[in-house]
């Protein structure tokens, strides 16, 4: 597994990873830029949202599973900035399939839901996988 560094932000709201074996991520950091007050009401609501697509030879989805990261299970109201060190509240579970099944690489995709970021916005996330 390596240390991955991903960035969502208006220009790159999608992170897209792909690999022959199947995923194991476990998440370090995360972190939330903005400029603008009220963090915490905006960030409360949010998730990263990791979605895990098998394929076969053929390019056909085998299995597609979507996980929700909350950011509200990664702080309290009176923590002062949105940096997260040693996330350990994002339990990714790998997919499960058959040992038979026929699959020829994997993909993840890291996006935000329900936060819209402004142009002076970003997300940060660290993660072995």
């Amino acid at each position: 597994m390596a240390l991955q560094h991903i960035r969502l932000d208006q220009n790159a709201p999608v992170a897209l990873l792909s690999g022959s074996s199947m995923p194991r991520l476990e998440f370090r950091q995360a972190l939330f830029r903005s400029p603008l007050p009220g963090w915490h009401r905006r960030l409360y609501p949010a998730a990263l949202i990791v979605t895990t697509t098998a394929f076969d030879v053929r390019d056909r989805k085998l299995v597609v599973d979507h996980q929700a990261m909350r950011f509200s299970l990664l702080y309290d109201e009176t923590w002062p900035d949105p940096v997260f060190l040693k996330v350990n509240c994002w339990p990714y579970k790998p997919v499960e399939l058959r040992k038979d099944a026929p699959v020829a690489y994997w993909t993840i995709e890291l996006r935000l839901r329900d936060l819209r970021l402004g142009p002076e916005e970003w997300v940060e996330v660290v993660f072995l996988g």
